[in-house]
């Protein structure tokens, strides 16, 4: 999920996101792509900004009326008329700022209460850092709302998993580097003390710099749904695929060009089950071709000869014995863990993409993984006992 956390001065002309980046990213967040965050402090803001306006433009009339009295004509009904058509905007005010916050996927992030939070927030303004600012002559501090909105976002990230990103929708020189880029520094070391990655958490000055990013996200999840889809299918088209010996180009022997991994010595041999252990890692596109690494699990049966099952250990790979397939041969199986390699080619545009290659092999050892085994196991001696 993308965060989209919301500053007051990046909307405080148009708080309700009604112009078209606006209503685009509260589409967005309506399908789920993102979250549209307003923190609490930034809402109560922005209500206090449009009820002052209301009340700014109601002394205006007011004081209009008032040199109006003591004419022939009298306005005190024409004034108490006001008084309710302006208590009635101030109203339909506070009703739409609830509408905004009804908004699917819109969430107001509340006021950070941590114990230590304010002692923070002083040491952070006594040390001149980012977002306090000193203004005026005499250096008077500013910024205590921008710094709670900063301690803000640092909880946001709390929300997300460790991939996930965070656009921070500001034009204040507080948060950002003079020329208005990026984050300040003094922020970023925030990030560095948190261990969130840089890249995690982008500035965007306006709705619309922040609809792009997410644009780019809600694409590149689509192209990786995409390229998972034909990965998977790909990797599970083997199962049940007879990987015996074979005869190749120039009258060898050898294994089928997707088996790269050590393989136990059988007489003859399939893929009873593929089990996939961990998501697809797709690396960057390169000439119109991704290549992504899943690690899976396999279960291989076949068969061996009786006289070489009681003459050899099998070597490195443990077999199991499962029955008797005639006078001569067993039926045996063994879990193999494996690394799958795919290529895409992602050239044709979505919608087109497909598998130039796959390959199974070996696993590199890592001694501080553990793969669990277990059901695996049990899947696959139940699937043996199906075929019986």
């Amino acid at each position: 999920m993308t965060l989209v956390v919301i500053d007051s001065n990046a909307v405080h002309r148009d708080p309700w996101m009604k112009n078209a980046p606006g209503q685009e990213l509260l589409a967005h967040a309506s399908r789920g792509d993102c979250k549209v965050v307003f923190p609490q402090v930034v809402l109560d803001e922005l209500l206090r900004q449009q009820h002052d306006w209301v009340q700014e433009n109601h002394d205006a009339v007011t004081k209009v009326v008032d040199r109006m009295r003591g004419n022939p004509i009298d306005v005190s009904d024409t004034a108490k008329e006001l008084k309710s058509s302006f208590e009635g905007l101030s109203k339909q005010i506070d009703e739409s700022f609830d509408a905004l916050k009804a908004h699917p996927g819109v969430e107001v992030a509340p006021i950070p209460a941590a114990p230590d939070v304010t002692a923070r927030l002083v040491a952070r303004d006594l040390a001149r850092k980012r977002p306090f600012l000193e203004v005026g002559s005499e250096g008077w501090s500013a910024g205590y709302r921008d710094a709670v909105i900063w301690e803000t976002v640092l909880e946001c990230l709390g929300w997300l998993e460790a991939n996930e990103k965070l656009i921070f929708v500001t034009a204040d020189k507080g948060f950002l580097t003079d020329d208005k880029k990026s984050l300040h520094p003094n922020l970023l070391d925030d990030l560095d003390r948190l261990r969130v990655a840089h890249g995690r958490v982008v500035s965007a000055q306006t709705t619309a710099r922040a609809l792009a990013e997410v644009r780019a996200v809600v694409e590149h999840a689509a192209k990786t749904r995409e390229m998972v889809e034909v990965a998977t299918n790909e990797l599970f088209s083997l199962d049940g695929r007879d990987i015996s010996l074979q005869t190749v180009y120039g009258g060898d022997y050898d294994y089928p060009d997707f088996v790269k991994f050590e393989m136990p010595s059988l007489e003859s041999a399939m893929i009873a089950a593929i089990d996939q252990n961990t998501s697809w890692v797709f690396d960057e596109e390169v000439d119109g071709v991704v290549s992504g690494t899943s690690e899976v699990v396999l279960s291989v049966q076949g068969a061996v000869e009786k006289s070489t099952w009681f003459q050899e250990d099998g070597g490195e790979l443990e077999l199991e014995l499962y029955d008797d397939l005639n006078d001569w041969y067993f039926e045996v199986g063994a879990t193999i863990v494996a690394r799958a390699v795919v290529e895409i080619d992602v050239s044709g545009g979505p919608g087109q993409y497909g598998v130039t290659s796959i390959v199974l092999q070996d696993a590199p050892q890592d001694p501080h993984v553990t793969i669990d085994l277990s059901n695996f196991e049990n899947s696959a001696d139940a699937q043996v006992a199906n075929e019986r």
